[in-house]
């Protein structure tokens, strides 16, 4: 089980995204996961066909996933706002979203965050 602590931790080690794609270590989460969940990878997206049509995370824009972590049961997919686990035994995808910050300042500083970088594509 995945404590609270370590996705904490996660957020906080990949609080940004990764200078180049190869930082992902793209190729050892297809070995792990690939066949499993039918992954398929272009340059700029990961589909998993095992998913849903209408399941929100089936395709996910690789500049959006900042790392990729490596647990005994599980694989993280590690995003700003959300971590995907993906068990690794069986298809059974578990997703965290970043709890919004509380203090005002804060909530305005990930608002001008994401209208900023989000929407002009940066």
């Amino acid at each position: 089980m995945i404590s609270k602590r370590v996705i904490k931790a996660l957020y906080k080690k990949y609080s940004s995204p990764p200078k180049t794609l190869s930082d992902l270590n793209l190729d050892e989460f297809m070995t792990l996961c690939g066949t499993l969940y039918g992954v398929t990878m272009t340059d700029d997206s990961i589909t998993f066909a095992q998913m849903s049509d209408d399941n929100p995370f089936r395709t996910i824009l690789l500049r959006n996933i900042y790392g990729i972590e490596k647990f005994e049961y599980h694989v993280a997919l590690v995003s700003s706002t959300y971590i995907l686990f993906f068990n690794r035994d069986e298809v059974d995808v578990t997703v965290h979203f970043k709890p919004e910050p509380s203090n005002v300042f804060k909530r305005f500083y990930y608002w001008i965050k994401y209208r900023f970088f989000h929407e002009t594509g940066r």
